[in-house]
């Protein structure tokens, strides 16, 4: 017997099938999605490699086959959806099936070296049998033995032990009568179903509610689908808090029920105890948690539980969509919109994509859900591609949106408050906390690029021709600085720039992070304890779920902190919110700026009055009367989506045409400047002669919004296409025509940044 295989983390020379012969004794043994090892190479190195196909025989000569080396886990690592996704994937995100193949089985399975137990079998049923009616034995221990290997078969000593309350030395006598023979194996199969998160919390956690006629209208379409087992996608459109986790648990329950599995996907920020607890409670023990905090150890048992059935429910962040789920039937992707759901380093995935991929092979449903969906989802559904279910009031009646009081700090500096905390907050604050109440501030120091903002009228910089912000760089040969568009390459010194709002030219680098805000309530409430949760507060393992479980247990009054304590928290004794730099999220070099500060201050309000106590939320801006800011305070969704359109439909930007990004990287400058525009004539006469109908339009070379990066310069091209098959018919042209050791490129075709 034969078989091909796809070597795990094949580069491009090495990703194609390699045939290699199945050794007599592993017949039966392995199956397409074995995971085995086998010798590569002219020195035979030992590399692992998946089973996809077996064959019988095969044409040409057979003398240079070589044998695998060995079996690595006695079960399939990969299911058939997993196999026939591996080439889809490789396709859409221009990588190898070797790539794929280490996204499906990662490192912690490779890795795991599998329990050597020792067995006990009979040496002959015949003799066995014939000993028990001699009566000779005069050990009841031993009869009992040989009786429970008569009706049960080969087992483990352990297991022998355990039933029986036998001593390994009785086992052991019965080896030397020669009626019983000892063997060591490896096993995979007695691996114990562990839990990662404990059990659940009783009281909410645990709580059924009855569903409203919208909640109920959702789970039903949704269920319907999932009987169809036809592939279908649903937009699950709701404000905050109005019970979205509701609608995915009920469908989630009626799933597993029926013998079926489900992946939870949630951004990693928002994979906190809380959700776990949530899904756990309701969900039971059959759920497996994978997330980057998990020892391999506890990786690779979560990882079991999932192959071999045990667990039904797989929650995680964007890897949890390659989990080789049994008998899948539903995938839920929890706040769609964000981020962390397309990756950053190679290969660029995108989970929305992958599960819409594994649903066209599985017939699963697939459930996109956000009270502020991406443009190009909510342009999807309202083109009839996805199905959209909308919930439009919150589930619990008290629970009212909170009131909006927009700030304008131009004014706030004026008299004297300056630019982190306005009058109003502190005041509102002041009452919250008299009250018992507690209050969230969010400070996205991360996530802009650095910019200038207009002393006058608080607009950053943008560029005359798209209408994104400026990004501010240093020039290494002569220490001035520029400002760089980073879609069309459009260049001026920083002292021509002139805001295209006011026409003012007083500008400045504005801003504060979370530790300068955390000293800073440490004066103005010194009798109140304050909470910080951003990357650095959060480092050490267990740090996010400390942080959560103190402010839910109200040992702290104030939680500060970046995008992480925005979402997927519900803490009914918050009745203040703070939205603080709110401009700065607008001064970004990313055409998706605008998308992210709505959906973001969006989130953050939604925290706010989720209790029974009506909630405020200030947005402390310079511009506090942008459209934007107002459609984010009331949660006008369709609002926000009507002018976004209009702007990405006059600049041709999704989803009215694809972005592809190539990015350049060398350690020496000068030479990364002199193959960029190698690269630049390449582009341009390449696309020179193609057909009209891909609208294809080359942008670059610009430095990277990071321009040096980890010892190596970077020069960015910005392609765009009528689609992403026409971007990646470019990068594998690219790919085919340059030596990646002289050109090391990296290929994007859906950027989510500038």
């Amino acid at each position: 017997m034969y078989c091909s295989v796809i070597l795990r983390g094949a580069v491009r020379q090495t990703d194609r099938l390699y045939t290699y012969r199945v050794p007599e004794e592993m017949t039966g043994a392995v199956a397409a999605g074995s995971l085995v090892s086998v010798p590569f190479g002219k020195g035979d190195s030992e590399r692992p490699a998946v089973i996809v196909e077996l064959m019988d025989s095969i044409e040409g000569d057979e003398s240079g086959i070589k044998n695998i080396s060995s079996l690595m886990s006695s079960l399939p690592v990969l299911n058939s959806d997993q196999l026939e996704l591996i080439g889809r994937i490789s396709e859409r995100f221009n990588c190898t099936r070797g790539d794929v193949v280490e996204l499906m089985v990662p490192s912690c399975v490779v890795n795991h070296k599998n329990p050597v137990e020792v067995f006990v079998d009979l040496v002959s049923k015949e003799t066995a049998q014939s000993v028990l009616e001699s009566e000779t034995l005069r050990s009841v221990a031993h009869i009992n033995i040989l009786e429970y290997l008569l009706e049960r078969g080969k087992c483990t000593r352990k297991e022998l032990m355990a039933s029986l309350s036998c001593s390994s030395a009785q086992v052991n006598a019965l080896a030397d009568k020669g009626l019983v023979i000892l063997s060591k194996e490896t096993s995979d199969n007695e691996v114990p179903y562990i839990s990662v998160v404990g059990d659940a919390p009783s009281g909410k956690f645990t709580e059924e509610y009855d569903l409203s006629d919208e909640q109920r209208s959702a789970v039903n379409q949704i269920l319907s689908g999932i009987e169809k087992k036809k592939d279908n996608t649903y937009l699950l459109f709701g404000i905050t808090g109005s019970g979205k986790t509701e609608v995915y648990l009920n469908c989630a329950k009626k799933v597993i029920e029926e013998g079926g599995s489900v992946i939870y996907m949630v951004p990693e920020i928002s994979l906190t105890p809380q959700t776990i607890n949530w899904i756990k409670g309701r969900l039971g023990d059959s759920v497996a948690v994978l997330h980057s905090r998990l020892t391999d150890k506890q990786r690779y048992e979560q990882w079991d539980n999932i192959r071999t059935g045990r667990a039904r429910v797989i929650v995680g962040p964007r890897s949890g969509v390659f989990a080789p789920a049994v008998n899948l039937r539903l995938i839920i992707l929890d706040e769609e919109h964000d981020s962390s759901y397309k990756a950053e380093s190679h290969p660029r995935y995108s989970a929305r994509d992958i599960a819409r991929m594994r649903s066209k092979i599985t017939g699963c449903a697939v459930v996109l859900g956000s009270a502020t969906p991406s443009v190009e989802s909510f342009y999807a559904a309202n083109a009839g591609a996805f199905k959209l279910l909308e919930l439009k009031e919150r589930a619990r009646q008290e629970a009212k949106l909170p009131e909006i009081v927009p700030v304008d700090m131009k004014e706030q500096i004026k008299l004297g408050s300056g630019d982190m905390l306005s009058l109003p907050l502190r005041q509102a604050m002041a009452v919250a906390f008299s009250e018992n109440k507690q209050v969230i501030l969010l400070l996205n120091r991360r996530g802009f690029s650095r910019t200038l903002i207009c002393g006058d009228c608080g607009e950053p910089v943008t560029c005359k021709n798209c209408s994104v912000a400026m990004t501010l760089h240093n020039n290494r040969r002569n220490g001035t600085q520029s400002l760089i568009c980073h879609y069309c390459g459009y260049t001026i010194p920083s002292y021509e720039a002139r805001c295209s709002f006011c026409s003012g030219n007083h500008f400045t680098k504005a801003g504060f992070g979370t530790q300068q805000l955390e000293e800073f309530l440490h004066q103005v409430f010194p009798h109140e304890k304050v909470l910080r949760m951003d990357q650095d507060s959060t480092m050490t393992p267990g740090a996010h779920k400390e942080i959560i479980e103190q402010f839910a247990d109200k040992q702290a009054s104030i939680l500060i902190g970046t995008q992480m304590i925005a979402k997927g928290l519900d803490f009914p004794d918050v009745t203040v919110v703070g939205v603080l730099g709110a401009d700065l999220m607008l001064a970004s070099s990313s055409f998706k700026a605008s998308e992210r500060a709505f959906q973001l201050i969006t989130q953050a309000a939604g925290r706010a009055g989720r209790g029974e106590a009506p909630g405020k939320v200030f947005i402390q801006s310079y511009r506090p009367d942008q459209p934007l800011f107002q459609f984010a305070c009331t949660q006008n969704y369709r609002a926000f989506y009507g002018q976004e359109i209009e702007y990405r439909e006059k600049l041709r930007l999704p989803p009215f045409k694809a972005i592809g990004e190539i990015v350049l990287s060398l350690p020496d400058e000068d030479s990364l400047i002199k193959r960029a525009n190698e690269l630049c004539k390449y582009l341009n006469d390449f696309i020179g002669y193609q057909d009209k109908k891909y609208q294809f339009e080359v942008f670059g070379p610009v430095p990277c919004v990071i321009y040096e990066l980890r010892g190596r310069y970077r020069m960015s091209f910005v392609i765009k296409a009528v689609n992403k098959s026409a971007i990646n018919g470019v990068f594998k042209r690219l790919i085919e025509d340059f030596d990646h050791t002289k050109y090391p490129m990296s290929f994007d075709n859906d950027p989510q940044d500038g």
